[in-house]
């Protein structure tokens, strides 16, 4: 409808200009019809329920200034044909009124059209931009059109149709700029630029009103109307088929507009090609304010890319200065700020190939039971002891040595370059340093630490070298932890044995293979057979006789020695219960049974305990734990697990007493019943040695104590006799009897219990 309508007024229109017809009431009632179009075409789009509500809000205020128009065009058409001078071109004040509003309400709409939230500088642009278009608008309007007012005068009666015609320029403008600078908010962007061309097109059908002053029938509004209504209709279509439809995001803008210059062009132009002196002078006005703006915008673009490159330099800054961060929390160690692993890595690598590799040294520093810390005093004290070991390892270090540390409570140092000898002091001042009490937290500690050395003789290789320390590392710690060990070719030898000897023992378990052996514990000096020891023994089926000095370390390392422990446990509680209910196993009053500190440090080692005896039957009163002074020196889980068990009526014996840490405070913190006293000193007893003083001072101890004593490794009748003398009453030694089989035990107590045990 609206293109018939359109086609009907331009007919109308050509033919009114060519004189073929005049009727001007057909042309305002055409007029008048599309406005009435228009109207209904906007006031539908803004009742569209999928549009966003701004955009609502735009279209009603368009409906409005098109029902505006409406008013317009029928107070146009009584003021050209309901006069005595009929038909004119003059307008009423209501009529220009009606246009103005129209106008306004336009306006209005399109401002309120929410931005992207521009910052002052773009804002500034956007205004220089508008000046420039406006000023060069002026130009062309003085031009062509305002330097005719009289004409214009005399056509309308007045100049207000030239003011509406300018304030008309004036939205174009703002359309233009604001679609081509601002943004386009929720309307559709085809929408908007339709509704730009359409007041651009009124706007200069306006301006060319003078042509139509020989035509007093006809009047501006029968061309701009139509234009404007015809462009309306098609947007307000546009944009009720966009609604719900996801705007496409907003193309990238540049930092420049060609807005400016393209008005400076223009009005140069004009300058360039107008011959009309009197009209130069505004001209050359004109070209001076729009050369200045575009000056001042230059100027205010300069100083924005200014603050731009400085906003720029600062991100970089802060990208870098991020960039930094990242870099050295990825090679520092979270809680001490040591170098890590990656870094250590990284500094081997480099000494690799900067220096001979002998003269490249690495030591491992591992924290002898660091777990026992965390356990008993929490792990907020375990880290301030991580602190206060990072600064003491810093504090006796010199460069070039680094000190990094790998992870949990393992330490590195990096000696490069240095000799042999340097590299032995600088792990010598380590260690002593290591010795003095640290603070961490409200507690004073001491650290014990195994650490192993090793340079890079015979390799260039990063990982290599860490592996032959760690191998020296774990070396420390199987002679007996506080040491320092350097690596040798050898130690890996015996890391293959070890991790040979762990599968092997780990089949033995599964095939059988181990299996126990008991050593009667006789009363002196008769000899009489009162208790026994339960002992591992494991016979390869390759090797044959496996020592238990020699797989137990082994169990121990690598935590075999949990599930071997608790069979050995068992095993021993069952055949216990057998001899508990035959004839003659009286002569058994407790069997004793080893257990490793690695039991103890198990959490659940007394509930353990406490199933195997009743699994088994055993009285609790018939078994006797075999502890060692290392395994609870240093207190924690395994000293709480031995309380447990003394709870539990588990008879309790602290075995090779004076071999470990001696200390007797340890006999009154730990609630022990027997000492079993090692046979280093049971060797020299019948001498006048100081194992043998140390001897007899140990039966007296025990004695005040009122401790069981039972002298270990007796091998002549002369030692038991001597033992005898000093007031033992207990021993066990193959002067009395060899470790033997169940079945041999079992048959030597069913012959009686004899008073004496065979040697």
């Amino acid at each position: 409808m609206s293109i018939v309508l359109t086609g009907g007024s331009a007919l109308w229109l050509t033919g009114a200009l060519v004189g073929w017809w005049r009727a001007p009431v057909v042309g305002w009632l055409g007029v008048q019809a599309l406005s009435v179009m228009a109207t209904w075409n906007c006031w539908r789009t803004a009742a569209t329920p999928d549009l966003a509500a701004p955009a609502r809000r735009f279209w009603r205020w368009v409906s409005l200034g098109t029902a505006l128009l409406t008013a317009a065009t029928v107070s146009g058409m009584i003021d050209s044909l309901g006069g005595p001078d009929a038909p004119t071109q003059r307008m009423s004040p209501l009529t220009i009124g009606l246009y103005v509003g129209t106008i306004l309400a336009v306006q209005w709409g399109l401002l309120r059209l929410p931005t992207d939230g521009r910052s002052r500088a773009l804002w500034l642009q956007f205004i220089l931009d508008s000046g420039a278009v406006m000023v060069t608008a002026a130009v062309f309007a003085w031009h062509f059109s305002f330097r005719h007012h009289e004409q214009w005068k005399l056509t309308t009666g007045s100049v207000w149709p030239l003011l509406a015609v300018l304030v008309l320029a004036f939205v174009a403008i703002v359309a233009f700029v604001k679609v081509s600078s601002v943004g386009f908010g929720p309307l559709d962007r085809g929408t908007l630029r339709l509704l730009a061309i359409a007041t651009a097109a009124s706007a200069v059908a306006g301006a060319l009103a003078p042509m139509f002053a020989g035509y007093p029938y006809v009047s501006a509004a029968h061309l701009a109307a139509p234009v404007a209504c015809f462009v309306l209709a098609f947007a307000a279509d546009r944009q009720r088929r966009a609604a719900g439809v996801a705007l496409p995001p907003p193309a990238p803008r540049h930092g420049w507009s060609i807005l400016p210059y393209a008005a400076v062009a223009a009005t140069n132009a004009l300058l360039l090609f107008d011959h009309d002196d009197s009209d130069r002078r505004y001209l050359v006005a004109g070209a001076v304010t729009l050369t200045t703006i575009v000056v001042i915008r230059q100027i205010a673009a300069f100083a924005d890319n200014s603050r731009l490159l400085a906003r720029v330099d600062g991100s970089l800054q802060e990208l870098r200065d991020a960039r930094d961060q990242l870099a050295h929390q990825a090679t520092r160690d979270e809680l001490t700020q040591l170098p890590n692993r990656r870094l250590l890595h990284q500094r081997v690598e480099e000494a690799l190939e900067r220096f001979p590799p002998e003269t490249v040294h690495l030591a491992l520093i591992d924290l002898d039971d660091f777990k026992t810390v965390n356990d008993r005093l929490g792990h907020h004290v375990g880290d301030d002891l991580l602190l206060a070991v990072a600064q003491q390892l810093t504090g006796v270090t010199r460069p070039p040595t680094l000190v990094g540390r790998l992870g949990g409570d393992e330490f590195a140092l990096l000696l490069a370059p240095a000799s042999a000898a340097q590299a032995d002091t600088a792990v010598r001042l380590v260690a002593e340093a290591l010795q003095r009490p640290l603070h961490a937290g409200a507690h004073e500690l001491l650290v014990r630490a195994s650490v192993g050395l090793t340079d890079a003789a015979g390799t260039r290789e990063p990982r290599e070298l860490l592996r032959r320390a760690d191998v020296a590392m774990y070396a420390a710690k199987d002679r007996g932890k506080h040491r320092l060990a350097r690596y040798e070719p050898s130690l890996d030898q015996d890391a293959r044995e070890y991790a040979w000897m762990g599968a092997q023992l780990r089949r033995a378990m599964d095939q059988g293979e181990l299996h126990l052996v008991y050593q009667p514990i006789v009363e002196l000096p008769l000899g009489r057979m009162v208790a026994a020891e339960a002992l591992i023994r494991w016979q390869h089926p390759e090797r044959g006789f496996m020592p238990p000095d020699v797989f137990i370390p082994v169990a121990e390392r690598n935590g075999l020695i949990v599930p071997l422990g608790e069979w050995i446990l068992r095993e021993a509680c069952r055949q216990a219960a057998e001899w508990q209910h035959m004839d003659g196993g009286d002569a058994i009053r407790k069997l004793s049974v080893n257990v490793s500190a690695r039991q103890l440090r198990e959490p659940d080692f007394a509930a353990t305990v406490a199933a195997i005896l009743t699994e088994t039957g055993l009285d609790v009163g018939r078994l006797a734990v075999e502890i060692t002074e290392t395994a609870v020196f240093d207190g924690g889980e395994a000293l709480d697990s031995v309380r447990a068990l003394r709870e539990l009526g588990v008879t309790l014996a602290l075995d090779d007493f004076g071999t470990g840490h001696s200390s007797l405070g340890l006999l009154r913190t730990c609630p022990v019943d027997i000492l079993k006293v090692d046979k280093s000193f049971v060797d020299e007893v019948t001498t006048q040695s100081d194992q043998a003083v140390i001897a007899t001072a140990l039966i007296q101890i025990a004695g005040g104590l009122r401790l069981q004593a039972v002298a270990e490794g007796v091998e002549t009748a002369i030692q038991a006799t001597h033992l005898h003398e000093l007031g033992y009453r207990f021993a066990q030694g193959y002067h009395f009897a060899r470790p033997m089989p169940a079945a041999q035990l079992t048959a030597l107590l069913k012959s009686g219990a004899p008073d004496t045990v065979p040697a």
